[in-house]
């Protein structure tokens, strides 16, 4: 009888798991029916937590809720997408930025890569979105905090690129600055889509290179000059800073070293005499007459001219 007994406890215990289990799978398609209407009445974000409370009754009702666990789990990184997308219109950079990354893992989840890669690049676009924001509120650090997280999430992205060797340039970390600026230079040289974020890199490091000459020269620090104007040595500028700065600090070895190049790279003809005579002052000082002469016979424009042709007259003279 003891056996009989407990043979019927087991059949009550078994009927109402079997009961529990079928409520719960009921439960589940009920609240699959809230979410639904929610989903066609295109209230995707209200959608989540109604979404997100089928998966979670789902498991707990086993492998009978499986489907309508699925379907709802398909739904969830559109919906966290478009959360993303209302708080940005917000302004709300770092709730937009966990929205969309939530997005990101589910489709991850699911085996959606190409859901997976494009919430990523929102998710870098949103990020150079709040770098833009720090870096116009001349909060640089911040700025380039953003900048490099987008950037991991979308190492391609030649803006985000130069964005952050913008942001080194202000914080006056040049080494890196430049090195940024000619990896968006090169896109520009391989692909023309990039042409025009490749100019203004160019110009960007060239001005920023421009003031570090400067201060580097009114410190009458030439190498630092030297070292600055070798990172843009087609700059006409840069060049002309150099060969000024040594003439003033009567580096005339340096001038007769760099003259020849900072002539070459001139494109106005008042600065290419500028440097001639510059060239032909360093010469005459180290006793060279002959390349003196040479190079003062080179000036034939701007402030210059009569100057020259008075030393050209001693050297030649002497």
């Amino acid at each position: 009888m003891k056996r009989i007994k407990r043979l019927g406890v087991m059949l009550v215990a078994a009927m109402t798991v079997g009961a529990a289990s079928a409520q719960s799978v009921e439960d589940v398609k009920q609240k699959w029916q809230e979410a639904a209407e929610l989903l066609q009445s295109k209230k995707l974000v209200e959608a989540i937590p109604v979404l997100e409370e089928v998966v979670k009754l789902g498991a707990a009702a086993g492998p009978e809720a499986t489907e309508v666990v699925s379907e709802a789990q398909k739904y969830l990184p559109t919906c966290y997408q478009q959360k993303g997308a209302e708080l940005y219109k917000a302004q709300k950079f770092d709730e937009a930025i966990a929205a969309v990354t939530r997005a990101a893992d589910l489709a991850d989840m699911q085996g959606d890569m190409m859901m997976a890669r494009k919430m990523g690049r929102m998710v870098s676009q949103l990020y150079m979105a709040q770098g833009v924001g720090s870096f116009n509120a001349k909060n640089y650090a911040k700025a380039l905090e953003s900048f490099q997280k987008g950037y991991e999430q979308d190492p391609d992205n030649v803006q985000l690129t130069y964005f952050m060797a913008k942001s080194y340039a202000e914080l006056k970390e040049l080494d890196k600055a430049v090195e940024l600026y000619k990896q968006v230079i090169d896109k520009g040289t391989e692909n023309s889509k990039f042409a025009q974020q490749a100019a203004a890199a160019k110009a960007d490091m060239e001005n920023s290179l421009l003031v570090a000459i400067s201060d580097a020269a009114k410190a009458g620090d030439i190498e630092k000059v030297q070292t600055f104007v070798a990172l843009i040595p087609e700059s006409a500028n840069a060049n002309l800073l150099l060969i000024q700065t040594a003439n003033n600090f009567k580096k005339y070895d340096v001038v007769i070293a760099k003259g020849g190049d900072a002539y070459a790279v001139q494109t106005d003809e008042a600065q290419k005499s500028n440097v001639a005579y510059l060239i032909g002052v360093a010469y005459q000082n180290r006793g060279n007459n002959a390349k003196a002469a040479e190079w003062l016979r080179k000036v034939t424009a701007g402030p210059n001219v009569a100057a020259a042709k008075s030393l050209l007259a001693d050297v030649t003279a002497a």
